[in-house]
């Protein structure tokens, strides 16, 4: 026998296709665990929120049920814990009184008016670093705006909200004036102070959705944005120039939309530009809070006089600060300062926060300081929890803006404060507020003001889209603080690196 013939029939007959075979499975096994590990470290640290739009015939959750769902936390969570180091560029390694009825004063009345702001140089968005950024850890402080095509990692809420909130964008960009920012007002070309105002609020709109300097259909929006918005600050920081005396009710409104504005702006993007912009921004928000009592006024006075409404935009102007790392001394100290003004205007028999004093108090005021305790770590007060329950009872139907004054402006809020009480709360707030959204906005995109006793609508279709584009946006906007109050034990580090692409 010859054995020699033998062994080379079997390597040409047999081995020479079965070895083929093998080699070729292990080679493709190898390839699928590089791509697996691949997208795993692409993957992004963003809350996730499973929503679909809710069907008319699902009952919604049982809200009496919410209050045994909730689990109080072992300790409030602590503004010291937020974090406070800033990602370094090119590491390799988020009425003049109370009104009637106990409607309270909502921006429709304050009027937004002034002189325009003095012209500064434009940002340099590329300043002198050409090639892509990886911000470390960046992403863990805007929720889910850096998922998955910025719809939030696993696509999250349903198409129809995302489709609406696209519908919204690119409305506000087909409506941007040449110079970057948005008309207040009916005329879409006007111009007047009030623009600066809702120009952050629609600045605010592309940043929730993580849209960008480099995004490639609304980049340039949000780049001419921050760039007119940049532009009406003047030298000691204050933005759109105004004095108090040419426009006392809306001074300090301007001037705290456009610092959140700013901050998320430099949070977002890390434009160098932009951080001496938030810190002198921020520095006019700290040093006119009234000290002793903790809460802002009208030209930020100093008197008896406080405001909730014009604190609760110094609150979230200060939050975003924090979360953007802006440094600027004493941002953690007025923050918590402002916990005790807030708290002070709570009426423990109505369950509702006052606009000027306790003893009366619109649901748009109680949602705007609920939602500042919750941003200031205090979820589980009393005074928090009583405004939430008092929400539990509100109706909202597009007509009649659930009887609120300033309807748009109020749910701004109110959306925002279930979703940060828990899931259950946010899950029954669902049943209400998206289909009214969603069925409410017009086919071009943009949103007309709510029914009810006040009109936004004479504010311009600016202003109520954004509000209306922000509002559906809560589901990417921030982490919820109840998550805090969830989680038992720390999960592994996760991979939150966000690559942004600088013009």
């Amino acid at each position: 026998m010859n054995w020699q013939n033998i062994r080379e029939t079997v390597k040409q007959h047999v081995w020479g296709p079965i070895g083929s075979a093998v080699f070729h499975v292990i080679l493709i096994l190898v390839l699928v665990n590089v791509a697996m590990q691949s997208g795993e470290q692409q993957a992004f640290n963003a809350q996730e929120v499973v929503m679909d739009v809710p069907d008319s015939t699902t009952p919604p959750p049982d809200e009496k049920k919410i209050d045994d769902q909730i689990k109080p936390p072992d300790k409030q969570q602590d503004l010291n814990t937020m974090p406070t180091d800033v990602p370094t560029i090119g590491q390799n390694d988020d009425t003049a009184s109370e009104s009637v009825a106990g409607n309270d004063r909502g921006p429709a009345d304050l009027g937004f008016g002034g002189k325009e702001g003095t012209t500064a140089n434009g940002l340099d968005m590329a300043s002198t670093i050409k090639s892509p950024l990886i911000l470390r850890g960046i992403a863990k402080g805007y929720g889910g705006r850096f998922g998955k095509g910025g719809l939030g990692r696993g696509g999250g809420r349903s198409k129809a909200i995302d489709d609406a909130i696209l519908r919204a964008l690119r409305w506000l960009k087909a409506n941007q004036r040449a110079d970057g920012g948005w008309a207040y007002g009916g005329n879409l070309q006007g111009t007047g102070g009030n623009d600066v105002a809702v120009s952050g609020l629609a600045l605010l709109c592309y940043l929730a959705y993580g849209k960008t300097t480099s995004d490639s259909e609304f980049g340039p929006t949000v780049e001419k944005a921050i760039n007119f918005i940049k532009s009406k600050q003047n030298a000691e920081g204050y933005f759109a120039a105004i004095k108090a005396e040419n426009a006392p009710q809306a001074y300090p409104y301007v001037h705290g939309i456009a610092t959140y504005a700013m901050c998320e702006a430099y949070g977002m993007t890390r434009i160098p530009d932009l951080q001496a912009v938030m810190d002198k921004a921020v520095q006019i928000i700290i040093a006119g809070q009234q000290k002793e009592t903790g809460g802002w006024d009208y030209q930020f006075a100093k008197g008896a006089r406080r405001d909730t409404s014009v604190g609760a935009w110094q609150v979230q102007s200060l939050k975003a600060a924090l979360i953007a790392g802006c440094t600027v001394p004493g941002i953690k100290e007025a923050l918590d300062n402002s916990v005790k003004d807030m708290k002070k205007v709570f009426d423990t028999k109505t369950g509702r926060f006052g606009y000027e004093k306790a003893g009366s108090g619109s649901m748009g005021m109680t949602g705007a300081a609920t939602l500042c305790l919750q941003f200031t770590g205090h979820s589980k007060d009393v005074e928090t929890m009583g405004g939430l329950r008092t929400m539990r009872d509100l109706k909202l139907t597009w007509d009649t803006g659930g009887g609120e004054a300033w309807p748009l402006y109020a749910f701004y809020y109110i959306t925002q404060c279930r979703f940060q009480e828990s899931k259950e709360s946010f899950a029954a707030w669902q049943q209400q507020f998206v289909p009214a959204y969603l069925k409410a906005q017009d086919p071009d995109g943009h949103w007309p003001g709510m029914g009810g006793k006040g009109d936004e609508n004479k504010h311009g279709p600016v202003y109520t889209t954004t509000f209306g584009c922000l509002t559906l946006e809560t589901f990417v906007r921030f982490l919820p603080s109840y998550q805090h109050v969830e989680e038992s034990a720390p999960a592994a580090a996760p991979v939150d690196d966000v690559i942004v692409k600088v013009l």
